[in-house]
């Protein structure tokens, strides 16, 4: 019953203190934000853009070629290589299962 009583205390004052703040957030902006009221006294014809014209002269693109990379470098792979070449077990403390232990000699 307590725990209830002190519940209720407390989001009775978060409700307060959120009230509090948008309240003090609006008498601080109602003075320094506002739009004037204007009115837009246009005919139709004068909301639309102008009609472009058509072009005289056609449009001509540049056309450019790229010469094609170099193929890469063939790579030979030793039976059993699976370590990208760069050898067996380097005990570099990359990779998975490795943890944060040094081995077997933990005396």
């Amino acid at each position: 019953m307590r725990s209830l009583v002190t519940l209720v205390i407390v989001g009775l004052v978060g409700l307060l203190g959120a009230a509090s703040i948008g309240y003090a957030a609006y008498v601080v902006s109602r003075d320094t934000v506002g739009t004037p009221v204007t009115n837009v006294k246009l005919s139709p014809n004068e909301l639309a853009p102008v009609r472009a014209r058509p072009r005289t002269t056609p449009r001509t693109t540049a056309t450019t070629t790229r010469a094609t990379p170099p193929p890469p470098p063939a790579t030979t792979v030793e039976p059993g290589d699976d370590h990208g070449g760069r050898g067996g077990d380097d005990s570099s403390g990359r990779g998975r299962n490795r943890g944060r232990g040094g081995g077997g000699d933990d005396d």
